[in-house]
């Protein structure tokens, strides 16, 4: 009798498991490139001031200063708590934590890949991955620091595919009320993400509120246990509304509610639109509400334009596949020529902090091929770090005792292992913190600090203070 034959597997099913297999490559190979393209930021010297200002509050909270309470700031409490390990772990280390924003980068690039699966094909994923993994090398953008922005935009990224991939509502809830924490603009996600859910899942809805509750209470009520609440709420959230106002037409913000009726307008106008179009143009209001632009603040957008970019050629396998595979011979390029105009910039006596990002890359490879010293590579990304390195080496020879720093250089501070002798680990903000210039000029006055470092020229003018 002649035996059965044996039932073989679809061929459909030997497709999947090689694209499968054949995408996890790619996957690896797309980190790899991400990783390369922001190594650099691994060897920048102490120049960002954001990130001195967060490893000196670190610093203080891990000598007993309370955050908000005895060392102000004014934004939610998770990026100082970040820092703030660190500190305890390995002390101010750089490295570090540029290390924990290379590992959130290419986490970003596997988030970015999955979210896109949602509306795309592998390639125009691939390509979508490839992208945000290079656009968070760029010096201009800063997604090579570990700003806010960078660990918000993870955060929010695990929300969405947590809510559009998982059907995790409530993890999606928790992640994006993480975000909020570590800024409150990605409120504008939470917002757009909710509206998907009512679009999409309404049932969903509860569990997602529900998360959000629950980070939130996880985060206010050690607060008030702490004693920092009020001063929280008060500097972390209430301060921005003035910073906002005042960047959207002073006393009477005209701009912001041109900003929010061109949301609300676009809204309805976008409503039946792909998720992705919703979140870029809610990370975008996010990004512009205050006015102001900086590198770091587009970071939020980053990840949803991505998203666009594989909605636009999602029909196109092909297409996907020429732009994954052109993509890092394109930034390499820019690259080199961003480098030229640097140099013809410096040549021609425009000496500029354009000009250094212009060739922070080149600047890089000198140094690596041992073309140049470490003091001439850190005056390439910034004349100041070495002028703050000495001031530092010249306060750690003197008798203990706190500092006053006269400026926008928190990384004396650091550098110098010094507590500030006063709430704020900087003398200029816009707009002024209530008090903020007359509690400095005060503790100059009284000799509160053991030594007052002048930043040339001093900004705000120290006035009638006693030097």
């Amino acid at each position: 009798m002649a035996a059965e034959s044996q039932p073989q597997p679809p061929a459909t099913h030997f497709r999947r498991v090689d694209e499968s297999r054949g995408n996890g490559r790619r996957l690896a190979l797309i980190l790899l490139v991400a990783f390369v393209w922001r190594v650099a930021s691994l060897f920048d010297p102490p120049w960002v001031n954001d990130e001195g200002t967060y490893f000196a509050v670190g610093q203080a909270m891990a000598h007993g200063y309370r955050l908000y309470n005895d060392v102000w700031e004014n934004k939610p409490p998770l990026i100082y708590l970040l820092y703030t390990a660190v500190y305890h772990l390995v002390g101010p280390s750089l490295l570090t934590i540029r290390i924990i924003a290379t590992l959130t980068a290419l986490l970003l690039v596997l988030l970015t890949y999955q979210l896109a699966r949602v509306w795309t094909h592998s390639w125009p994923a691939l390509a979508a991955a490839t992208l945000v993994g290079l656009l968070f090398g760029v010096p201009f953008l800063e997604g090579t620091t570990a700003n806010a922005e960078i660990f918000l935009t993870a955060a929010s990224a695990g929300a969405v595919l947590c809510v559009m991939r998982l059907r995790r509502g409530a993890l999606g809830g928790i992640l994006m009320g993480i975000a909020i924490f570590f800024k409150a603009v990605a409120g504008f996600d939470a917002l757009v993400l909710a509206l998907l859910i009512m679009r999409e899942r309404r049932d969903a809805l509860p569990s997602y509120i529900t998360g959000i509750a629950l980070t939130t209470v996880a985060i206010l009520v050690p607060s008030a246990l702490n004693g920092i609440l009020p001063a929280m709420l008060d500097d972390a959230f209430l301060y921005d509304v003035g910073y906002v106002g005042r960047m959207n037409g002073l006393g009477v913000p005209w701009l912001l509610a041109a900003k929010v009726t061109l949301l609300l307008v676009l809204t309805v106008r976008l409503r039946r639109a792909p998720f992705p179009v919703l979140w870029l143009l809610y990370a975008l209001a996010g990004a512009l509400v205050s006015g102001r632009v900086f590198g770091h603040y587009l970071i939020q957008c980053m990840v949803p334009l991505c998203l666009c970019v594989a909605l636009l050629i999602q029909h196109r396998e092909s297409l996907g596949r020429r732009i994954t595979l052109l993509l890092p011979p394109v930034f390499l390029g820019l690259a080199l020529l961003s480098a030229l105009i640097g140099s013809l910039l410096a040549m021609s006596g425009h000496e500029s902090i354009l000009a250094r990002r212009l060739s922070w890359y080149t600047n890089f490879v000198r140094y690596a091929a041992g073309g140049e010293s470490q003091v001439s590579y850190r005056n390439g990304v910034d004349d100041h770090v070495s002028r703050n390195l000495r001031i530092a080496a010249e306060l750690r020879t003197l008798p203990a005792g706190k500092v006053v720093v006269w400026g926008n250089t928190p990384w004396v501070y650091v550098l110098s292992g010094r507590l500030p002798a006063t709430p704020y680990t900087s003398s200029l903000r816009d707009p002024q913190v209530p008090g903020e210039t007359q509690t400095l000029r005060r503790a100059v006055d009284h000799s509160s600090a053991r030594e007052i470092v002048v930043i040339h020229p001093p900004a705000p003018s120290l006035g009638g203070a006693v030097m």
